[in-house]
């Protein structure tokens, strides 16, 4: 038995079975960034949650039925949490759907009505490689909540929250970002946190992750790992460090573009500029011998921009750059705010994955004919 005093302060991880429960909070307590978390199977946490304790979070399975006598789902549970902390009922704090791909597969896929629920997803399948990614990632959430608490309610300041000056607001944000945030902090905090978390931090838009950012940029991975500090130091007056920078290192779209205009040797933009030419101004400017990327068989094109997102969902996710020229566009499942990038395929693994419905039939066979 827990009482509210046993899970103050610390993460609750739900699951309705504890010998493998315990196994990850054992991982997640050797991690970089160590999480405390505490095990409860669903009845016990359920009555925990609905009546008032306050964890610094919870860590959520999608199937909790084997537990005896219990019949409902981390979907079920997460509903009721967020119904009761929109209506003050209960203490705000994140909550992260952390499960296996088959239950999953069988409570979810194909059906985004769940995804609000949640402010970050993790495949337990995972942990095991990504542990201290994932580490980071609940800490960056939880400080996505702390910053967001103490504004007082509806009144965000976006100076701090962003940390960047007026102009950048203006240049580098989006006002239907703003505007989101600010409602949705007006009625809940949850609700500010999963726009702020799941349209900002976490897709490519606005901000573009370390993978995306080389991918821009026309270099090579592990070139680009072999000088590394020679692009953070070109990367870092539009570095992001406001408010969860701590999710995962991050940098600002935008930023990006107008650094790379602001090179004597760039003579047209950075999208328009093929990835040779990229790299070899790039290494003109920071005196390091930087190799191009070289775009893939199934990836056609010399201007990488996007990345593919049907390689992206494989266990484990594969970063395959994109030029959107010979790209397959893809319906996404949920609509996209207009400030998250549009999701594509590249034309290879689209061929290979003709039954996927999300795919732009359209773009297949233009790309199909043209390539041929």
């Amino acid at each position: 038995m827990l009482d509210r005093d046993q899970v103050e302060g610390k993460w609750l991880f739900v699951d309705d079975e504890e010998a493998s429960a315990a196994s990850y909070r054992d991982a997640f307590a050797q991690a970089s960034e160590p999480l405390e978390i505490v095990v409860t199977r669903p009845s016990m946490g359920r009555e925990l949650l609905l009546t008032g304790a306050h964890p610094k979070g919870v860590l959520m399975d999608v199937e909790l039925s084997g537990e005896a006598g219990e019949h409902g789902t981390g979907l079920g549970l997460a509903q009721d949490i967020r119904a009761l902390q929109k209506s003050g009922g209960i203490p705000e704090y994140p909550v992260i759907r952390f499960a296996n791909a088959q239950p999953i597969q069988k409570n979810v896929s194909g059906d985004p009505a769940s995804d609000d629920l949640f402010d970050d997803k993790i495949n337990k399948a995972e942990v095991s490689e990504r542990r201290d990614e994932f580490a980071r990632r609940i800490v960056g959430v939880r400080t996505v909540y702390e910053g967001l608490l103490a504004f007082e309610k509806g009144k965000l300041d976006f100076k701090q929250l962003f940390n960047v000056d007026d102009q950048r607001i203006e240049e580098w944000l989006h006002p239907g970002l703003l505007a989101r945030l600010e409602d949705g902090h007006s009625h809940a905090t949850h609700v500010a946190a999963g726009a702020f978390i799941r349209s900002f931090l976490g897709p490519p838009g606005l901000l573009v992750n370390k993978h995306l950012l080389t991918t821009r940029l026309g270099v090579d991975s592990e070139s680009a790992a072999k000088n590394w500090d020679a692009i953070a130091s070109f990367a870092d007056e539009f570095t992001y460090t406001g408010l969860g920078y701590r999710f995962s290192p991050r940098w600002w779209a935008r930023g990006l573009e107008l650094a790379w205009m602001s090179l004597k040797s760039a003579a047209s933009p950075l999208a328009s500029t093929p990835s040779e030419e990229r790299a070899a101004i790039l290494s003109k400017e920071l005196g390091v011998e930087l190799t191009a990327l070289k775009m893939p068989p199934m990836s056609p094109g010399d201007r990488p921009w996007r990345w593919c997102q049907l390689s992206v969902e494989r266990n484990p996710p594969e970063f395959m750059p994109v030029d959107p020229k010979y790209g397959v566009r893809i319906t996404p499942r949920a609509d996209l705010a207009p400030w998250v990038d549009p999701l594509y395929a590249s034309i290879g693994v689209a061929l290979r994955n003709k039954d996927d419905r999300r795919l732009n039939r359209r773009d297949l066979d233009r790309l199909a004919a043209e390539l041929r």
